[in-house]
């Protein structure tokens, strides 16, 4: 005949082996554990927050939840459109570095078009994670 299987398991301390046995240790916190619990709650208990009449208070700051001023549906269209406006002003960009020679170039046309492929491609990849799932 096998013997019982034991009823409790036990942690050996100072080291990783685990006993098994049939007899339950009921160990009762000390009260000094006891205390140490108690002295978070009295320090919270002493500093609460301060209301007036123009302070920021639980009911007014909860008032009202953060949400996207862009319909979330709008998400992908918006990448799409955005992040092809800006590889078509990078493409403009390259072209005209290409082609026009050194003498002939216009600074203000260079940055005015790095510019919208910048402003494009960043708010296009800010869109494409935001419909891809990834809140940013």
């Amino acid at each position: 005949m096998e013997p019982d299987p034991p009823n409790h398991l036990r942690l050996v301390p100072n080291t990783h082996r685990i006993l098994a046995s049939s007899v339950k240790f009921d160990i009762e916190p000390s009260l000094p554990v006891l205390l140490l619990a108690k002295v978070p709650a009295s320090i919270c208990r002493d500093q609460r927050p301060k209301l007036s009449a123009t302070s920021n208070s639980p009911a007014t700051m909860a008032s009202k939840a953060i949400s996207s001023p862009v319909p979330v549906t709008w998400y992908p269209t918006l990448a799409v459109v955005m992040v092809s406006l800006g590889l078509l002003f990078t493409a403009s960009f390259f072209i005209y570095e290409a082609t026009i020679s050194r003498k002939n170039r216009s600074l203000a046309k260079e940055v005015i078009t790095a510019t919208f492929a910048s402003f494009f491609l960043g708010f296009g990849s800010l869109f494409l994670l935001l419909a891809s799932g990834v809140y940013v």
